[in-house]
């Protein structure tokens, strides 16, 4: 589909239907891998902030209420872009993984248990999952937070730890009819807002990379029937498939109207392939946080 000198390969229907399934198999694969990225990238954002304003404060000591009122909108803010982004990644996923795993609608739902099972397993989730739902329909997820600051260490080596902390007030949570009343009752009156959302996230990094395993035979063996498609066509033509594309015509004539096209590519892939060495698996997330204590 490319302007001067080139070949057209004669292929059967079956390869044809064989090569649009790969493609969309990979489609489906690249989506989900989008979708988990800018889950994570929404999490970065969120624990860069509590480091950049924790400076902040350590530095010019912030005090005023509009300083505070600043804070607190800038938190929240992020903190409803990642329960967006998590929002977006369950609603979405189940008909990528289908596509992926050629059942139909009426088929055993593949996502719903991987969710099901981190919901029922941690309450941390089941407080960001009504979370999410409260600050769609009625309030922010952050009531408080402190700047707390402390000196650890003896004599001349002392040091003042800077830190910050968010919460969320149970009696708050409490005037919106709608919320979860079960899970309402499993929370103390003050929630650690930080650590709920690092399990939250650990959460979802486990699901993913169930899903991955779900779908791993299938996007490989896709990724195969293409590159195997572009090889042979090279080989016929002077090792070029810039523009390459499969179609459909009526009659046996190459050149007769066009039916059907899609082009044959693996760039657009290889940008699910990036993504999924930039989001490898990692085990307890939550476990983990930054310091900037001088080691």
């Amino acid at each position: 589909m490319i302007l001067g000198s080139t070949i057209a390969q004669r292929i059967d229907q079956e390869q044809f239907v064989q090569l649009k399934r790969s493609r969309n198999i990979l489609l489906s694969a690249r989506a989900i891998e989008e979708k988990y990225d800018l889950l994570i990238e929404n999490y970065l954002e969120f624990e860069k902030e509590l480091l950049s304003r924790t400076v902040e404060q350590m530095i010019f000591d912030k005090i005023s209420y509009d300083d505070f009122y600043e804070l607190r909108s800038i938190l929240n803010r992020r903190v409803i872009n990642l329960l967006t982004s998590t929002k977006l990644y369950k609603d979405q996923i189940e008909k990528h993984v289908r596509e992926c795993v050629a059942v139909t609608k009426s088929a055993e739902l593949f996502t719903k248990p991987l969710f099901s099972e981190e919901y029922d397993k941690n309450s941390e989730y089941r407080f960001l999952e009504a979370i999410r739902n409260h600050v769609q329909h009625y309030g922010l997820a952050i009531h408080s937070y402190s700047l707390p600051s402390k000196w650890v260490g003896d004599d001349d080596n002392r040091k003042v730890v800077n830190t910050i902390q968010l919460f969320t007030h149970k009696e708050e949570l409490d005037k919106d009819s709608q919320f979860h009343k079960k899970t309402l009752r499993e929370l103390d009156e003050k929630i650690d807002l930080i650590t709920a959302i690092r399990v939250y996230v650990n959460s979802f990094n486990i699901i993913h990379q169930k899903i991955r395993t779900i779908i791993d035979t299938n996007v490989i063996e896709a990724r195969d029937n293409i590159n195997k498609t572009i090889q042979e066509y090279e080989n016929l033509n002077s090792g070029k498939s810039i523009g390459i594309y499969a179609f459909s015509v009526a009659s046996n004539n190459p050149n007769a109207k066009v039916i059907e096209k899609f082009p044959i590519m693996l760039d657009w892939d290889n940008v699910r392939i990036k993504l999924i060495k930039k989001n490898p698996a990692h085990p307890n997330i939550h476990k983990h946080y930054v310091s900037g204590n001088c080691l």
